[in-house]
This record gives structure tokens, C-alpha cells and sequence, in this order.
């Protein structure tokens, strides 16, 4: 009777041989992805991390490279998308305008138009127009195109196109020439610190020689989205969005750039020696990214 078991599991065997060797090239194979040996997980299903890329220095995509001593040049950080501006067109009639240049890592191209009078179209070396609307208007058309585009437009009047493009690099802004003049100085600056999201960097409020203030904010990076904006908050150190809500606040700007170094001028009439934080703050969502405590600047 103690046969027949012996002789079932000597025919079992080479199964079992079989499963045991195709489990082990599935645990290598996972532990390859998995780890991303050679590159192969890249290579399957393409990679998370972004190649490096050049950071933006302006606002306005023809003024060249940062001149930032201590930025990177390039770098794999990410930026919520913004605008940047590329050139504006304009005219009276139909034309073929000069190239403009998109840049290679774009994500796509906008003209913001307006026109007096009859009807305007704008084509870009495609089969389908970008612009095709009726005047007096105006609205905004989309292309994706890198490279250098030419556009054509056919008008029955004055028209103006402003051409702006789509980005996710870090903007890396040097301070506003006024902000390094006699008689302008740091009043007072902080750390950012997380709330709900993750918010790094250091903020600075300049005084300026005409009794002006600017915003500025260096190494920064807050957890990106489109609806963000950046206020000066009574609290000094809020701890919550419940906290930072029931406090007096008030607008700087909408948040555009979500890391970089960038320069906001502080509204007219808003005294920040009054206030004891800066705070990203986004309304869609009612939640208190981050903060920056004001203290003295040292």
C-alpha cells in the first residue's frame, strides 16, 4: 500500500521541477522590473521620472538663459503648466507672418486673437485652421507643433495675435532690477513648511525705493495644481486650513509657476509688515497647501 504514493510522486516530479522553474524566472523577472535593472522597466512601460530640462528664465520665451549664478540650468523638477509668452502679430489684411518657434518641449501653442471686422483665419501648416472666427471678437485657438511656425491669416481687418506657449519647467526668475537698487531692502522672510501639501522654499518681501513691496520666492516647490494662489495671512504660523480660513488674509496673485524662483509684485494698498505668513492657498479644493512663517530678515 506505501507503493503507490511513492510511485505518484516520482511521476509528479518533473511537474513540479517545471512549476518550481517557471515560478523562479517570474520572481527574477519581477525583481528585474522591479528594480528597474538595465533599464528595463523603462523600457517596458516608459519611465516616471522625467529627462532633465532646461528651466525657463522669463516669462517671455526669447530672453534667453537664466541669470542665476547658484540656478540649475537644467533639472528633472516639474512645474505645474503655465503660459509663456513667444511673440505678438499683427496687421490690417491677409498676410504670412514671420516664423515664430515653438520650443521642442512645449506642450502645446495658443493664440489669444481679437479683429474688427469680418471674418479672420488663421492656419498653421495644418489641415485644420487654428483660428477661424467671426469679427469683431475674439477668443483662443490651439496648435502642437514645435519647431518654427508659420502661420497665414486671412483678415478683412485689423486683427492681433498674441502667441503664447505651454510649459512645465521651473521658472527661474533673477529679482527685479529694483529689488537689487539703492535704497530697496529685504524686510522680512521665512520657510515654507507643509499643511496639506508639500511646499519647500523661502520667502522674501523687499521694500523697494518707492515704498513699494515685492514678493519673492527662491528654491521653491509646492504640490502642483491650476487653481492656486498665494496670500499674506494675519496668523504667523497656521497649522491647518480650518486655522489659516478663520484668519484675515489677502491676495498677492494666482500661482501660476509651482516651483522655481519667481518675483510677485505685492498689490498697492496691501501693507505686509501687517501680516505674519505667506500662504499657498487653493480655492477649489478649500485647503492650505503651505506656509512661510515672516520673521526679521537676518
Amino acid at each position: 500500500m506505501d507503493e503507490h504514493p511513492a510511485h505518484e510522486s516520482v511521476h509528479a516530479s518533473p511537474g513540479r521541477r517545471v512549476a518550481t522553474s517557471v515560478g523562479l524566472v517570474v520572481l527574477i523577472a519581477s525583481a528585474v522590473v522591479g528594480s528597474n535593472l538595465f533599464g528595463v522597466r523603462d523600457s517596458l512601460f516608459g519611465s516616471a521620472t522625467p529627462e532633465p530640462a532646461d528651466v525657463a528664465a522669463s516669462r517671455v520665451a526669447s530672453k534667453g538663459a537664466s541669470t542665476a549664478t547658484t540656478a540649475p540650468t537644467r533639472t528633472r523638477l516639474r512645474s505645474q503648466p503655465w503660459w509663456q509668452q513667444v511673440t505678438t502679430l499683427e496687421g490690417a489684411g491677409p498676410t504670412t507672418a514671420a516664423p515664430f518657434t515653438i520650443d521642442d518641449g512645449a506642450l502645446q501653442w495658443r493664440v489669444k486673437w481679437t479683429c474688427q471686422t469680418g471674418h479672420l483665419l488663421v492656419s498653421a501648416q495644418g489641415p485644420h485652421p487654428v483660428v477661424d472666427g467671426v469679427c469683431p471678437g475674439g477668443k483662443e485657438g490651439f496648435g502642437n507643433k514645435t519647431g518654427p511656425v508659420r502661420v497665414k491669416v486671412t483678415a478683412d481687418g485689423p486683427w492681433k495675435l498674441q502667441v503664447e506657449q505651454q510649459v512645465d519647467v521651473p521658472l527661474m526668475e533673477p529679482p527685479f532690477p529694483e529689488m537689487t537698487a539703492p535704497g530697496a531692502a529685504v524686510l522680512s522672510k521665512g520657510s515654507f513648511y507643509k499643511i496639506d501639501q508639500n511646499a519647500t522654499g523661502t520667502a522674501l518681501v523687499y521694500r523697494l525705493a518707492d515704498g513699494s513691496h515685492v514678493l519673492r520666492l527662491e528654491d521653491f516647490f509646492v504640490s502642483p495644481n491650476s487653481e492656486l494662489e498665494v496670500r499674506l495671512s494675519a496668523l504667523k504660523a497656521p497649522k491647518s486650513t480650518e486655522e489659516y480660513a478663520a484668519a484675515p488674509s489677502e491676495l498677492v496673485t494666482r500661482l501660476d509657476v509651482t516651483t522655481g524662483a519667481l518675483n510677485f509684485r505685492i498689490p498697492a494698498g496691501v501693507d505686509p509688515t501687517r501680516f505674519g505668513s505667506v500662504v499657498i492657498w487653493c480655492q477649489l479644493v478649500h485647503s492650505a497647501y503651505g506656509a512661510a512663517t515672516l520673521g526679521p530678515a537676518q
